[in-house]
């Protein structure tokens, strides 16, 4: 580990106590020791990855970006087994199994278990070598409590202060502003409305932040920000039921955004297949995505939107908006529609047009036509 006071490499042994035995100076981070593999000059890195553009972010963003760097990626056709690995624990297997039979005794003891654990490994590899490994969901190395408690509780211990740029405690609830809101941004994920404060973000698109929807006031466009799930989807279903007439635009990602080898937090609630609520199901939406993104959703994976980078989160937001607040392009309506949209509003005859007078000398003659002889 590089000692972040003098930047020397010194080894476990050499750097006890979080004491550098070069510099004899004390660091916060060793990634020996505290969760997450990281190291102070580490720490510094990942805050000012994710506080690009002038952004401030929250302690579980940093989670997050700490998260997506220990994770390995797999390649698009990278398999989650070998069935060369799974024959060699075979053939293991069937020997200590031999071994075992043959001597008999103590031997149980000793080679048994060994036997088992071969076997138990032979079918993972196997069943594995089917499965591509973009079919795994991504298993975080630390829980959010234990990297606030031991990560972030070790660094303020030593320095004091979070790094410029990372806020541990966001102000809760909306601020008050005088600015006459264009739009509502809805925001029910505490952890997004959090980052969204702390960078003002209200205040400088000119929307208002509120994180129930018996807030959200008339007549304003809306803008619903929510995590990609089948309940989120059908949430934000509910939500435009619950807002007749009113603009209601989708903030979130597509089950296409995150499959491999995209670098996406993909995480799987294993309770077994779900079946679509029939309001999401009857949805427009839901019946244009593919069939596989509906297996997938109904399959229990999902990904929060909160695990976004922040200045892509922060540039989905505001793309958001801009949609909300820009007037959709009015389209050429056709005669026929022109009719329809008539008849909805209760015209049951259109008026059409009067036919134009023909000049005197262009009047039919009054002579019976052969076939009327």
């Amino acid at each position: 580990m590089i000692c972040p006071n003098c930047r020397t490499d010194r080894r476990q042994r050499e750097r006890t106590g979080h004491t550098c035995s070069h510099c004899g100076k004390k660091f916060a981070l060793d990634p020996k020791v505290e969760p997450g593999r990281l190291h102070d000059l580490k720490f510094r890195e990942l805050v000012a990855k994710g506080t690009g553009d002038g952004l401030r972010i929250t302690v579980e963003q940093l989670y997050w970006l700490n998260e997506r760097r220990l994770h390995r990626y797999p390649t698009h056709d990278e398999r989650d087994g070998s069935v060369v690995g799974g024959a060699v624990l075979a053939v293991v297997a069937v020997i200590t199994g031999s071994l075992t039979i043959g001597i008999g005794g103590f031997a149980w003891f000793l080679l048994g278990p060994v036997t088992v654990i071969a076997v138990s490994l032979a079918v993972q590899q196997f069943v594995g070598a089917g499965r591509l490994r973009s079919d795994v969901p991504m298993r975080p190395h630390v829980s959010l409590s234990d990297f606030e408690r031991r990560v972030i509780g070790r660094w303020r211990e030593v320095y004091r202060e979070l790094p410029a740029g990372l806020v541990e405690h966001p102000a809760g609830g909306s601020k008050p502003t005088t600015v006459k809101a264009q739009a509502v941004v809805l925001c029910e994920l505490p952890a997004v409305a959090a980052f969204l404060r702390t960078n003002n973000f209200a205040e400088r698109h000119r929307v208002l932040l509120v994180e129930e929807l018996a807030k959200v006031p008339a007549a304003l466009p809306v803008v619903v920000l929510r995590d990609l799930s089948l309940k989120a989807l059908a949430r934000t279903v509910a939500v435009r039921e619950e807002l007749p007439g009113r603009r209601v635009v989708d903030c979130g990602l597509a089950p296409r955004a995150v499959f491999a080898p995209a670098k996406a937090v993909r995480l799987r609630d294993d309770a077994g297949q779900r079946r679509a609520p029939s309001a999401l199901g009857a949805s427009t939406g839901w019946r244009r995505l593919a069939d596989r993104e509906r297996d997938w959703l109904a399959n229990g994976w999902y990904s929060p939107l909160i695990s976004l980078p922040p200045p892509k989160l922060f540039a989905l937001v505001e793309k958001a908006v801009e949609r909300a607040t820009t007037a959709p392009v009015p389209v050429a309506e056709t005669p026929a529609e022109t009719r329809r949209r008539a008849e909805r509003l209760g015209f049951l005859s259109w008026p059409q047009a009067l036919p134009a007078r023909r000049p005197a000398n262009d009047a039919p003659s009054a002579r019976p036509t052969d076939g009327a002889r």
